[in-house]
This record gives structure tokens, sequence and C-alpha cells, in this order.
């Protein structure tokens, strides 16, 4: 990213509609797919209808302000006028076809056929669609283009302006995707090992875990037996001819629908649509749809499946039932917000029991709804120690049962509603500043679950009156009927070596399930909800000693007279936000020699705890329905409290980061918790190449610092409460501090909160902290690594020594650097040679440690190539530093990063953490941001291979090679 920004992730605690993340739907992280919780008694439709819209089977009317149409030869679009950022169309072909309308033999070919369409078509020959799009300042990279799911695939183009030649050259993309595949016998010999490497990629414990478990909850079903990345042998046999007959079956007018949101004009959109689509026609005779499969789940079964490379026991609940997914109703929205409602208060429940340790769970999750619109499920899991598997399936067995047998209390209803109708009044109020890549991707999912498309304003006036009307009894029947299919599943997969003894593993699992349901279960206890804020307001309002305003960035900067300062910037970027950071002390550089891991336990432990006299789940109580929270990030350089709210919800911002200064909450059960999961989080990374990185590498490359790289456990278990407290604590109390605001704020209002809260602290004199080495690079070492897994990948890593953050011209130009040599591993070893699927360099100059910076290579391939990749990334860099380069290839690089700046600068997290955060510790930073665009335009090819030149140099390279066990 430009500029080293920090992370843009908040990580704030805001109410929100839990994500899905159920075993059985790991698939919606890996391929994209989607779904919803529904009533199962309504009438339902199939999500591949074709030809109509959602709407047409529906009591619900689409947003107004989309517009939807048909070609009369059955192609679909929708076309949505959307302003931010400005001059930025995302554009997109959605085909309804993916892997479930394989034949067998063809397992993986939707997925192929995604690739080859970057491979070669009617207006761009091989290898030059990538570079159009790099062209009109597109990033190309793995899941960044395109994207194959179980019943769709989707193809991406994003815009650089919204006239009417950008939009005719990006339609003419997405018309060689419907029709334009070339799909050569060289190319598709060429992709193959491209694919093969995907699928080396995304091979882990984790997937091999899913394919089972699909396997035992669907037997019959289609859906266990056609993942999108499919099955090497059969990837290995893939032909062109094979791949034009699948291409012409399936990507027919009737199965595609053009979605355009963005800054342009729709009726023009709709007539370019017109004039590039409507000549498409189908190429071949259909396929018929194949056969789904037939389900026949019933009474209990029990599942196990053990894989050693987990670094923690998962165990789950579930029920699964074949039925077709209702059509799209106010009846069906209504079912489904009880639904919510009902998961969302147990979750409540077991997130309190595991923050206060008294569960044997480190993390817990409830969902229900329907998959692939076809399958509806309810589960619950939880991640465990692999001795304590029982434990935890007895935990969640009680969980559903008390809740189905005595239901919800008042007070945990009445916080459920509170934050639900937030979030949908949120939603209005930001309606009018949604990003268009966002909003398209609702579209997107629309499609794939066949819901209407609405907006926030008719979600808002649907659901409102339904909070205002709804009972407490309703939502205990609705969560009684989610569990009351006479059918069970309990399942135990991770690291727990459940051993054959007197009974099978299966069996074992059964007795705990039914031990646990012959202990009787009793109802919460209502309790009261606790009030915040609780601290006795400051008296008065601190005086200011200065004001500036910088009007060309339009940031205004107040010094108060204890020395607290203030930067704010007024936006209009994103509607009803606002972002805050507080930020103080030394950071992770300021980590105590003798206590490595102390940042990292803090960092939980600060964030997990609440307040002294509030716990976390007491504070989510007395804030149900209030739009604000915070989170601690502890950066290299300092310590920062993040925080998000919506714009009436800033006093209460302020007053969260007002008790946090004088009521700090170091709770043990947060840290006893922070290390169960720290634990499991070590021995996943031991057992994968990829984590290894993380828990040796990191250290290697800075000469053993213990500042880099993940603690070891014995070491985190040294760090006591009274050393964060010591820490963390003192330069909390100590240290000066200053707050950066950005948004949609009153920017006198804020100053004169600031001046209440923050004004009125005691004047603080900085502490000399005891200044520690800086990192060293290892020039010229080899680290060989061997992971003990039966995972066939190896990590490539070549790292060279650069430079600190400080000389920003000199950080921006080894950025651009390190992007060219993407470009090189993308052409040699991805395209080329086939050897790898994402293999990517950057630049990191560092902020804490003067004359310390990297330029990493990581390349993810086959262990028996590992040696030769590493020879082929020393080539790309010594022929970087040769200057071999040109002005096209170059341009193809820094034109997506000019893009990205121009988006960059219309979004409140970049002025918060790169320009605001520190600023006035760091002035520069206001300079930086002014000269931001212009400098990196004016970057020069002769600088970057000077750059190449200089730091690029194979004799002070250090290289990383990891390698499995099992080579």
């Amino acid at each position: 990213m430009p500029d080293n920004c920090p992370s843009n992730e908040a990580g704030l605690t805001l109410p929100k509609h839990r994500l899905l993340k159920s075993v059985l739907l790991v698939v919606l992280v890996i391929f994209g797919s989607s779904c919803s919780g529904m009533n199962p008694s309504l009438t339902s439709v199939t999500p591949i209808t074709r030809g109509v819209w959602p709407q047409d089977h529906s009591d619900l009317a689409a947003d107004p302000d989309i517009v939807f149409g048909r070609l009369e030869n059955g192609l679909r679009y929708i076309i949505k006028e959307n302003h931010t950022p400005k001059d930025r169309v995302s554009m997109h072909l959605y085909v309804q076809a993916g892997s479930l309308q394989e034949r067998e033999g063809e397992q993986g070919i939707a997925h192929f056929l995604e690739h080859m369409l970057f491979n070669g078509s009617k207006h761009f020959p091989p290898g030059e669609m990538v570079k159009y799009f790099q062209r009109i300042g597109m990033s190309f990279g793995p899941d960044a283009n395109a994207h194959t799911g179980f019943m769709q695939t989707v193809y991406d183009v994003v815009l650089p302006e919204g006239d009417g030649k950008s939009l005719s050259e990006g339609l003419l993309v997405l018309r060689d995707y419907a029709d334009g595949a070339l799909l050569t016998a060289e190319e598709t010999d060429r992709e193959r090992n491209v694919i093969l490497a995907e699928m080396r990629s995304r091979d882990s414990s984790r997937f091999r875990t899913y394919k089972a478990l699909l396997a035992f909850e669907t037997p019959g079903l289609l859906v266990s037996k056609r993942f999108p990345i499919g099955e090497a042998d059969i990837i290995r046999k893939i032909d062109h001819r094979m791949l034009r007959n699948f291409y012409a079956a399936w990507y027919r007018p009737d199965r595609m629908i053009i979605v355009v949101v963005g800054d342009m004009n729709a009726a023009e959109a709709k007539q370019r649509i017109e004039e590039r689509f409507g000549t498409l026609e189908p190429q071949a005779v259909a396929r018929s749809e194949p056969d789904f499969g037939s389900l026949q789940q019933s009474g209990l079964k029990t599942f196990f499946h053990f894989e050693e490379e987990a670094g923690s026991t998962r165990v789950a609940i579930e029920t699964l039932v074949q039925k077709k997914q209702p059509a799209d109703s106010a009846a069906v929205y209504r079912y489904d917000m009880l639904q919510s409602l009902a998961n969302e208060m147990v979750q409540r429940r077991l997130d309190a029991a595991i923050r206060r340790a008294k569960t044997v769970l480190t993390s817990a999750d409830v969902t229900s709804g329907f998959f692939l619109g076809r399958l509806q499920y309810s589960e619950i899991s939880a991640d465990c120690r692999p001795d304590q598997w029982q434990l935890a399936i007895a935990e969640l067995e009680r969980a559903i049962r008390r809740a189905v047998l005595h239901g919800f209390t008042p007070l945990e209803f009445e916080c459920a509603k509170g934050e639900y109708r937030a979030k949908l009044l949120q939603s209005v109020k930001e309606s009018g500043t949604r990003e268009s890549k966002h909003l398209a991707n609702e579209i997107i999912s629309s499609l794939s679950d066949w819901h209407v498309m609405q907006s926030p304003q008719q979600l808002w006036d649907m659901l409102n009156p339904v909070l205002d009307t709804v009972t407490l009894e309703e939502i205990n029947l609705v969560f009684a009927k989610t569990w009351s299919v006479d059918q069970r599943m309990v399942l135990v997969t991770g690291n727990a070596a459940i051993g054959p003894g007197k009974l099978s593993p299966e069996a074992q699992i059964l007795a705990a399930y039914n031990g646990s349901r012959q202990v009787a279960v009793l109802p919460l206890e209502n309790r009261q909800a606790v009030v915040f804020p609780y601290l006795p307001e400051p008296g008065g309002r601190g005086a200011v000693a200065w004001r500036h305003t910088a009007s060309d960035v339009g940031v205004e900067q107040v010094v108060f007279e204890n020395g607290f300062s203030l930067s704010l910037k007024k936006t209009s970027f994103k509607e009803n936000q606002v972002m805050v950071a507080l930020s103080f002390g030394g950071g992770r550089a300021s980590e105590p020699a003798n206590k490595p891991g102390l940042a990292k336990l803090t960092e939980t432990v600060v964030n997990e705890s609440g307040f002294g006299q509030m716990d976390p789940l007491e504070l989510q109580e007395a804030l149900a329905g209030r739009l604000a929270g915070m989170r601690m990030r502890i950066r290299e350089d300092m310590f920062v409290f993040k925080g998000e709210a919506a714009s009436e919800e800033v006093p209460l911002l302020f007053q969260l980061l007002y008790a946090h200064i004088y009521d700090q909450g170091y709770r043990e059960p947060v840290r006893s918790l922070a290390l169960k999961r720290f634990e499991q989080e070590i021995l996943s990374l031991e057992r994968r190449t990829e984590g290894i990185m993380q828990l040796q590498v990191e250290a290697f490359l800075a000469g053993g610092d213990s500042r880099f790289g993940f603690p070891s456990l014995p070491q985190l278990q040294s760090c006591t409460i009274e050393d964060i407290r010591q820490w963390y604590g003192r330069q909390l109390s100590q240290a000066p501090m200053e707050m950066a605001v950005v948004g949609d704020i009153d920017p006198d209002a804020v100053i004169a909160m600031v001046a209440r809260y923050f004004g009125t602290l005691p004047v603080r004199i900085p502490q000399k902290e005891i200044q520690r080495p800086g990192p060293v690079f290892p020039a010229g070492r080899m680290l060989r690594l061997i992971v003990d897994s039966q995972i066939p990948k190896a990590v490539v890593m070549v790292a060279y020594p650069t430079d600190d953050f400080w000389d920003i011209q000199r950080t921006r130009r080894l950025t651009v650097m390190a992007e060219l040599f993407s470009e090189r591993l993308r052409e040699r070893i991805r395209e080329n040679l086939g050897a790898a699927y994402s293999p990517y360099a950057y630049n990191l100059s560092h902020r804490a440690y003067k004359g310390y910076g990297l330029t990493r290579i990581v390349v993810q391939v086959d262990p028996a190539q590992a040696d030769a990749i590493e020879q082929e990334v020393r080539n790309i860099a010594d022929a970087l530093s040769a200057g071999g380069s040109n002005e096209d290839e170059f341009k193809r690089v820094l034109d997506p990063i000019l893009t990205h700046i121009k988006d960059l600068k219309q979004n409140n997290s970049y002025w918060l953490d790169s320009v605001l955060t520190g600023v006035f510790r760091h002035p520069q930073q206001l300079d930086w941001c002014r000269a931001f665009e212009q400098d990196y335009a004016a970057i020069t090819l002769k600088e970057v291979a000077d750059y190449a030149r200089k730091y690029l140099d194979n004799r002070k390279a250090a290289a990383v090679l990891i390698t499995p066990s099992a080579n």
C-alpha cells in the first residue's frame, strides 16, 4: 500500500449482523457462495431461476433507484448510479453456472474455464487482458478479478472513469468473457499448472476437514462431489475441447446478468449494454441441470475426523434438512429477523461464558439458514482443547436445550432488538455514500441468494415496525422450531486424538452427547442492565493554547494548555461515520527485552477486559443499540485506540476513551483465555509452512529481535497482569497524548467535547524510555526449515535489506520497486513456469527502527521446485538491478498505484491512519499527503532502476526455504 499505510482495519466492537462461520459453510470463505435464513413453510423457488427477477415472485419491491432490464436474447442487467468514490465504476458479469453444472469427469472445469478467460479472447491476445487491466489502473491478483462458486462464476472490471468510452471498453471485456474466449490448446496446457499450483496453495487441514465433513453431512448429494477447485487427476486431463464444450453449453445469454454500479449515467450504461450484448447468441444447445441428489438424514448421527495439523478441536451440533429456500417476501424477512435475534442471544450467552472463563470453550458460533438454496441447516459449534471435547459437547448441547426449554430473558431480548434496530438505522444514514464496489457485491450476493435487492430505507420501513411489535414469546417459539427437527449430527474434528478403545470414536461422541442430555438445565436469571457512563463527568473545560488551520488539506489542529493535542478533518466521504484515533507511548518498540510477547498479550487483555467497574459483557449490554466502539492496537511506534461512531454518538465514544484512561480493566480470566487461544494458534502455525513464517522467520529477519515474530507459549505465559499494568498502564497514565478525528463532524462541537474530556487531564511530562538496540538484518544468510506436515507445499522467501520509513520519497520508490518485482513474479513464475499461484513482493520500511527495512519476495511452490524457484527469484532481482525493465511495464505497475491513491484520498481511514494519527510527533505527514499523488506520478523508471541497483543485491539477501517433512 502506498506510504506504508497502517492497517485500515478498525477492529471495532460495533454491533453487527454476525457473519456465518459454520464448519459446513467454510466454502463461503473459500469460494464465495452465500446463504440466508428463511421460513421453510413458505412457497419456495430455486436460486437458479432464469429470465426473471426475485421481485417477480415476491410481495417486496426492489430498490427504486436500481434499473433492472432484460434483452431479447435473455441476458439481464442491473444498473445503479452511485457516486462514491468519484469517477469509479464497478462492473461485473454474473454467470449462473459453477461447479454444480459439471458432469462426472469434469470436476474443476468451471474454475479452469474462469482462469482461461484471461488467457486470450477475441479482442485481447494471450497475455494482453491483464495488461489492459493494469493500464486502466486495475490491479490483477488471485481472486481479485473473478471467482467461481458452486452455482455461479463472477467476473469483475473496475473502471477508472464512468464516461461512455470507458463503459464501452469495460463492456467489451465482459463481452469477451461471455463468448469471445479463444481457449487454445497451448494456453490450456500452460494454465493447467497454475491451477494445480492454486490447488496446492489451498490445501490445508481446514480444507481437508471440510471435504470430509461435507461427505458425511450430504451423502447422496452432488455438492459433496463438486468442489469448485476440482480434482487434480481430472484437471490434468481437461483439454481445450472439453473447455469449449462446457463454455458453449453454460455460458448462455439467459444465464448471464450484467451488474454496473458507479459514477456514470444509467441511461448511457443501458444503451452501451444493449449495443454490446444485443447480438450475443447461445453457442450450443443447453445442457440439462445435473441431478442435485436426495438427502435422507434422520435420527442422531456422529462424526469424527482427525487432523493432526489442526491447532484446536472443533465440536459442533447440527441439523440439516433438504428443503428449498422460500421465495423472498415480507414474511420471510420477518422470520429471518426473528431467527437472527434468537441466534444473537445464544451467541451472547456463549461469549459471556468464554470471556468470564466459565467454560472450556475458546470460541463459539451459532448459525442457521439455507445453504445453496436447497439445504436448511442450524448449527452450534465451538473450539476447545483436544482433551476437553466431551465437556465442549455438553456445553453446546445444554446451551441449545436451555434456550429451547426456558427461552430468553427480557434483558437479552431488549439488547438484541436494540442492536438490530441500530444497525438498520445506521444503514439508512450511510446509504448516500456507500462505496460502489461494496454495493455491487451486495447486489451480487442478492443474486446468489435470489433475494430482492432492497434499499436500506425499504428495509427500515419494513423491519423497524416489526421490532416494535414482536414479542419474546414469538422469539422463543421460532428458536424452538429451528431446533425441533428430529435429526441431529454431533461432530468432532481437529486435533483430538480419540483413540478406539471399548468404544469407537463415534460411539464415544454419542455417549458424551447422550450423557449431557441427562443433566437438567435451569433458566437464566433475568438481570437489570448496568448503566454507562458511570464515571463522574469531568468538571470545566480545558483552555486552548494554540489553534491552526491547514486549509489546503482541510485539517484543523488544536493544542490545549495541558498539552493534549487534537487534529480534525471534516469529510463527506461517508455519511454518519466518525473515526477517532487516540495515540500515545512507544508501542511495540518499547516492549521490555526480558518480556517477549508482552505486547501481543497486552493487546488482547486490554481489548477483551472492558473497564475496571464493568466487564465487557456488562458494557455490551449497557451499549445495546448504540453505535460507538473502540479497539486498541499496538503499532511498532505507538499505542493507538481506534474508535468509530455514528455522528450523533461521538460523545459516547469520547466517554468510552475517557473511561479507559481512568478505569482500566485488566482481568485475569481474559489473560487465561488469551493464553488458551495463543496455544491453539501456535499449534496450528507449527504445522504449516506458512505458519512457520510467523513463528520463526520474522525474528530471523530481525536478527533474533524478540519484538518480531510470534513469541513462544512459555514466553507468553510468563507475562502477568502486573507486567501489563507496569508497561502499558504506566505509558497510558504518563505519556503525552494526541487525538485525531475524521469524518462527518461538527469541528467546533468536537473541539468542545475534547476540551471537556481530555483538555482537563493532568499535564503529562514525557518519560524517557529505555532504548533497545534495533533489529539487525541477517545479510547473506540462508535458513532452511522443515515443518512436520504431510501437506506437500513449500515456501520460498528471499529478502533484501532496504531502509527505514522516514525518507518518504525513497519509501515510495521502494514501494514501486516491489510492485515491479511482483509483476515479474507473475509473468515469470506464475504465467511462464506455472510454478506458483500467487507469488508476491512487498517493501516494508519500518517507522520505529532507524535504518531497518526490507523488500520480501514470497512464493509458495511444490517442495521439489523450492531451490530452483529461489534461483529464479534471484535472477529477477539481478535483471531489475541491471535495469532490465521498460516504460510499458513500469507504467502498468505505476497506474494501479495512482488509481489506488485516488481512492484512498476519498476514504476516512487513510486520513486518520496515514495522515493525522501521530501528526504532532511527525508534522511532515501533512506535507506527505499534500504531495501524495504528485510524487508517485513523478516517479521515473530510472529512479526505480537506481533503487533496484542499490538494494536488490543478492550478496546481501537473506533466503528462507520451508519444506514439509513429507517431502
